[in-house]
């Protein structure tokens, strides 16, 4: 039942303009090595599929892989971050306001003495009296159960979220843990505060908090940091390892290298090293995840040629995983530009408009639906992709 409404999701998407000379190669259009992706098949239609989606900017401005939660009928919106307090933008579903000092960093900053998750930042505190309050930017929309991500160890402090809510669950991995909270009452908001159970508790750190529902659903976690390479990820996301055994993603998805490929110093053997030593650490902590890595779209930043784009794409095709080349997709190097003349990129040439994102995000749901063997979603959502492009093909 529930994939015969998937299905009729996916024909009722709005379509949106049309893009027209957009150079797309359609025969591209799929996932290497998909054997294990495709073995997921049964957890998309169930609803239990669980994603971890990390990569930079093209993650984190969130049209990229909003439209790919869309796409596939997730209902949650996953882990979000007060970015503000990093000195970032903040999120797409709730907006924050701190009280008290708190200090916050990300994995673009050498960060000693920090613990630092999947989300690539963190904010910490030492004052007891700090808090955040939270509130859903959808004013209509509510929710009586979240989730907050910290520190876990003898000296961290404890997350209070205010007496309409009661500790559910709490879960823990090492120096991470989570704290699940429900209410018998809907809100639109809470207050994060703090509590101490003992004298030596005088730091806390948070990760995330998540809005959480009872509906059954795709848990798809997307994850970026504006400017991160990979190597950041894996040098100091030091606790992400921890966080990956807690989360038991099914399927991870790894959307970096444009900045690799803008980086003068950028070095091709150190970072093949650190993405299969990163394969096999997370494999430690979670055998049954499945690999996806995807190359960086083609991009002409601030009107410069990406020095390395070709060999990180290279990398990245010849790993022991699923592989979707869209930059490929996109038409090969240097196919940007007709992207650009069709109004698909912002002026700086190195983010995608809103619907440059959603055609990109289309292109990669139609290359999963073909790995899954569904022929009828993939025949409605290539229509709906048709509609943006009228050039296909690689450009010779």
């Amino acid at each position: 039942m529930r994939h015969l409404f998937l299905l009729f999701w996916v024909l009722s998407l709005p379509l949106f303009a049309k893009v027209d000379s957009t150079q797309v190669c359609h025969s591209c259009n799929v996932i290497r090595r998909d054997s294990d992706v495709a073995e997921l098949a049964p957890k998309w239609k169930s609803g239990t599929l669980k994603v971890l989606h990390l990569g930079d900017s093209h993650v984190q401005i969130g049209h990229f892989s909003s439209e790919i939660k869309r796409l596939l009928g997730v209902q949650q919106e996953g882990i979000q971050f007060p970015y503000s307090l990093a000195k970032s933008v903040d999120g797409r579903v709730l907006k924050s306001k701190a009280s008290g000092r708190w200090e916050g960093t990300s994995i673009l900053k050498p960060s000693a003495g920090w613990n630092i998750g999947l989300a690539g930042y963190a904010v910490s505190t030492r004052d007891s009296t700090a808090q955040i309050t939270f509130t859903l930017k959808d004013s209509l929309a509510r929710f009586n159960q979240i989730r907050v991500w910290t520190n876990s160890d003898s000296c961290a402090m404890i997350p209070d979220v205010g007496p309409e809510f009661t500790l559910d669950k709490r879960g823990q991995s090492g120096n991470v843990a989570y704290w699940d909270f429900k209410s018998y009452t809907p809100v639109s908001q809470f207050t994060l505060a703090l509590q101490k159970s003992a004298s030596n508790q005088d730091e806390f750190t948070l990760h995330g908090v998540e809005v959480l529902s009872n509906v059954t659903s795709i848990d798809y976690q997307d994850l970026g940091v504006a400017g991160a390479q990979f190597t950041h990820l894996k040098s100091r996301g030091n606790v992400d390892l921890d966080q990956i055994e807690l989360l038991k993603p099914d399927l991870l998805i790894c959307s970096f290298g444009t900045n690799e490929a803008y980086n003068a110093n950028w070095n091709l053997a150190t970072y093949r090293q650190a993405l299969v030593e990163f394969m096999q650490e997370v494999k430690s902590k979670s055998p049954g995840t499945v690999f996806l890595f995807t190359s960086p779209p083609d991009t002409r930043s601030q009107k410069r040629i990406p020095k390395f784009q070709q060999e990180v794409v290279q990398i990245l095709s010849d790993l022991p995983a699923a592989y979707y080349d869209l930059n490929q997709v996109m038409g090969g190097f240097g196919s940007s530009a007709e992207w650009v003349k069709n109004g698909c990129f912002l002026k700086d040439q190195l983010h995608l408009t809103k619907e440059g994102y959603q055609l990109q995000a289309k292109l990669f749901v139609l290359a999963l639906f073909k790995s899954w063997g569904e022929s009828a979603a993939s025949e409605i959502l290539q229509n709906q992709v048709n509609q943006h492009t009228v050039s296909i093909g690689i450009p010779k």
